[in-house]
């Protein structure tokens, strides 16, 4: 007899249990490697972080014009601003972040498991060089706010380098995120249906939600739970005080800035979405 073109619903549920299980395991060996990063970072010297201070050294001077010089066991120095991009200055965290975020999105989206080690490396090149570019920004806008006449009592250099760094560094995050969010499900789209609006507002919701989640979990929560936290219980206090104000207060404004987009946008391009 002529066998039929359609899978039987027995081997459609292996095919899917299949696809499971090879994401699960795939989405388990992006959190190894991430663990890996993490504890090599922890180890690392000036030295052993050439492959992103010398990068992220290179873009700075190219758009400041401002020169660093290689110091040994130090970083990138500027004499004439008086900034040295250090490893505590690599943005290993954010790359950490992006990475997991962006390669487990990507692998439970799709339904082709010979895509799956293409979104590992694409995930990793993706972080890698939204990191640099990032870092970069971030430490370009230090430059400036050093020069800057806004301090106080509260608001000194440091606290302000830091807030603005948090602010950075999550945004772009969302950034990033809502870019590939962009890329990979765009195909499902124009479907021609509406979402009701609560529906769309817990689909913003989730989608804001997702850089959050990272962010604070490689900033925060790794940091407890490998008690790394436990140097300087006080500094780390201060710091995860101003991660969450700021990280959370971002949160919300981005949530209800993409819900202004996506109400007011269908109704100038009619047909389209965000």
């Amino acid at each position: 007899g002529v066998r039929s073109k359609f899978f039987s619903k027995g081997e459609r549920m292996r095919m899917l249990n299949r696809m499971n299980t090879g994401k699960i395991i795939y989405c388990l060996l992006v959190l190894f490697i991430a663990a890996g990063l993490k504890y090599t970072y922890s180890q690392s010297t000036s030295e052993d972080l050439q492959w992103i201070l010398g990068p992220t050294a290179s873009l700075v001077e190219a758009l400041t014009g401002e020169q660093f010089m290689k110091e040994q066991n130090i970083g990138y120095v500027s004499v004439h601003q008086r900034i040295a991009i250090i490893p505590g200055c690599s943005g290993i965290n954010f790359m950490i972040a992006a990475f997991c975020m962006l390669t487990i999105s990507l692998v439970c989206s799709t339904n082709r498991k010979q895509y799956l080690t293409l979104y590992l490396m694409a995930g990793f090149a993706a972080a890698y060089g939204m990191t640099v570019c990032t870092n970069s920004l971030r430490i370009i806008l230090s430059i400036y706010l050093y020069r800057a006449d806004i301090y106080f009592s509260m608001m000194t250099p440091a606290n302000i380098h830091r807030l603005a760094g948090i602010a950075i560094y999550f945004v772009c995050l969302c950034f990033l995120y809502f870019c590939v969010q962009k890329i990979s499900s765009g195909r499902h789209f124009d479907t021609g249906k509406r979402e009701n609006k609560r529906d769309n507002h817990k689909s913003i919701f989730v989608s804001c939600l997702v850089p959050l989640f990272w962010y604070l979990f490689i900033v925060l929560a790794l940091p407890v739970m490998n008690q790394a936290h436990i140097k300087n219980p006080s500094l780390f206090r201060e710091h995860a005080m101003y991660v969450l104000i700021v990280s959370f207060f971002l949160f919300v404004m981005m949530f209800l800035l993409v819900i202004c987009y996506r109400s007011v946008k269908p109704k100038q391009e009619p047909g389209r979405n965000l």
